[in-house]
């Protein structure tokens, strides 16, 4: 059985963060508290804590959103909680004026609650009905649609104010009123505009298909006439799968469009000059159209990509969002493309292996043109305090695909480069992180305890990285720990010495045969065994007997050094471009 402790912590998690509490406590919290001053016989006290709830509505929604949505969807919104104030404040008969001024009191709340009901019915509305939300990036006109109208946190607080306030403070039954009528009067001008606009929407797209925003995408579609069209779902923590192509797709000589299909994603995407369009519904997306794109390039295999996969009009290409070792890099999935990039003749040989007998013309080699920036210093040697990048992967979609250091000997890693004494760590986490074992947070935790630790003990700059690219911290170190993941085959167009987590507890040899992108790095075992061989390559008080394989190892994996760049990407897409001219055109 689960512990109190226990039990709080795991609250407190499904609320998203602590501070989401005090909102929700001060809210609900204040008005148990009033009708506990009700039965007390302490009216006076019972309307002021009825105030306080009141006034919390505004933090509640301002820094408690997750508390706010739980509390909606369980049907305690804003007209249940106005509702429950109303009944302890009636309760509280001392405080009126008179019996006149109590029943205005209650028809003019009757009011508020029926527009705060509308704006309720309204916003579910919005959730649920046929207007889906949508966001774009540098495409012109009105193409935004909210997923619920504007929740108006300070109105319906100062309505909620001027209806109860007046009466509970004992104010004469011709001021209750006044100020009800008012309030009521105040939110009706704010609610009727959202529903007209909701409404407008609604019937314009019953009679043409389209709400006024998605023809403004369609009008720009025509205009701008995009030939390549990048299209990827994912939570935020998928922002980097977009990311990482974002310089490599802003250097195209061909018009790019971007498609993404979760707003979170949409939200983290970097700064871009790419139009950009967020669009969750199937339905709206069908509703486009993209017969001028000649080519769609997918970084990520999943379930959404078959409402641009079904469109004949333009070829398909799964480019990836790096290249490793990992099963997910031989999806069967991947057989439905017209195309698979793969950076050298490793990302091949992957699938090659699989045994799904994928035609040899299907894959296109282009190199890597992320790594373009990735330098080869500093080397051994170079830096007083050589800086070592621990960049585990995250711990996977199942326990199969379970590849990550962090959990089984992160801490102990961190804990022999820290006591070693002579090396600068800079930790940089994967996105995903704890995304399916809480323990990995666990360990995430520990590992940036023990480094702010160690930089407030030594002086030596340790560093906990969150966000970012990896690209610039890559280039600052010596050298790197990490698992079986794209970093591996990022890292290797430097050159410089890695070590690789054995997660299979496999032989040498065998775990080199199964993973080729640990063929040059030194292996580490369950109890971290390898580290001090590591540490001492390091820090040159041994051998580096690994640097001759690292450069056939990076051309077996990236390519030739004069395809890992942005000019070799570009030839890429415009090859498929033609390719697409020549064999799709008749359906165009």
């Amino acid at each position: 059985m689960a512990s109190p402790a226990r039990f709080v912590r795991s609250l407190v998690a499904r609320l998203g963060h602590s501070t989401e509490l005090p909102g929700l406590l001060l809210v609900n919290g204040t008005i148990l508290l009033a009708l506990l001053l009700v039965v007390l016989d302490l009216d006076l006290a019972a309307a002021i804590a009825l105030i306080v709830s009141v006034v919390s509505e505004w933090l509640l929604e301002r820094r408690s959103p997750l508390s706010s949505m739980l509390l909606r969807q369980a049907s305690a919104g804003p007209p249940l909680r106005f509702a429950l104030r109303v009944i302890v404040a009636a309760t509280a008969a001392s405080q009126f004026a008179n019996d006149t001024a109590l029943h205005a009191f209650l028809l003019v709340t009757l009011l508020i609650v029926t527009g705060l009901c509308a704006r309720a019915l309204h916003a579910e509305y919005r959730r649920i009905g046929p207007l889906k939300p949508m966001r774009t990036r540098h495409i012109p006109g009105d193409t935004y649609i909210a997923e619920e109208p504007r929740s108006r946190p300070v109105l319906v607080t100062l309505v909620q104010l001027a209806a109860l306030a007046p009466a509970i403070l004992g104010a004469p039954w011709w001021i209750v009123l006044s100020a009800g009528v008012a309030a009521f009067a105040v939110l009706a001008a704010a609610t009727v505009p959202d529903v007209l606009a909701s409404w407008r929407m609604r019937m314009a797209k019953r009679a043409t298909g389209f709400t006024p925003q998605l023809s403004a995408v369609q009008k720009f579609l025509d205009e701008y006439r995009p030939e390549v069209v990048v299209h990827l779902s994912g939570p935020d923590t998928a922002a980097y799968q977009i990311n990482t192509w974002i310089e490599a797709l802003e250097s195209l000589d061909q018009r790019v469009f971007v498609v993404l299909r979760d707003h979170p994603l949409f939200e983290r995407m970097a700064s871009s000059s790419l139009p950009t369009l967020s669009l969750p519904a199937p339905g709206e997306l069908l509703m486009l159209d993209f017969s001028m794109v000649k080519v769609a390039l997918y970084p990520s295999n999943t379930g959404n990509n078959i409402h641009l996969l079904r469109l004949p009009t333009m070829m398909s290409a799964f480019i990836g969002h790096g290249d490793s070792d990992k099963s997910a890099s031989n999806n069967p999935f991947s057989r439905v493309y017209d195309e698979l990039w793969v950076a050298g003749e490793a990302g091949a040989d992957r699938y090659r292996r699989s045994g799904m007998h994928i035609p040899e013309d299907q894959y296109r080699f282009v190199g890597r043109p992320q790594v373009h920036a990735i330098e080869r210093t500093p080397r051994v040697g170079e830096a007083e305090i050589p800086t070592v990048l621990y960049a585990p992967t995250w711990e996977g979609v199942n326990q199969h695909q379970e590849y990550s250091s962090l959990r089984a000997i992160g801490v102990q890693l961190i804990d022999a480069l820290l006591a070693d004494g002579s090396v600068r760590v800079v930790y940089k986490p994967h996105p995903f992180t704890g995304q399916r074992d809480a323990k990995y947070r666990i360990a995430h935790a520990v590992i940036s305890r023990r480094l702010d630790d160690a930089k407030a003990r030594t002086g030596i700059d340790h560093r906990v990285v969150t966000s970012g690219s990896l690209t610039g911290w890559m280039n600052q170190s010596t050298a790197l720990v990490s698992d079986i993941s794209s970093v591996l085959s990022d890292w290797l167009a430097g050159e410089k010495p890695y070590a690789v987590f054995n997660h299979a507890g496999v032989s040498t040899r065998q775990f080199r045969e199964d993973y080729p992108s640990s063929a040059a790095a030194t292996l580490l075992g369950s109890h971290a065994q390898g580290m001090d061989e590591f540490l001492d390559v390091i820090t040159g008080r041994g051998p580096d007997q690994l640097a001759e394989y690292r450069s056939k190892l990076a051309t077996y994996l990236l390519g030739p050094p004069e395809q890992r760049s942005l000019e070799a990407f570009r030839e890429a897409v415009t090859a498929f471009v033609a390719r697409s001219d020549a064999e799709r055109s008749i359906y165009r």
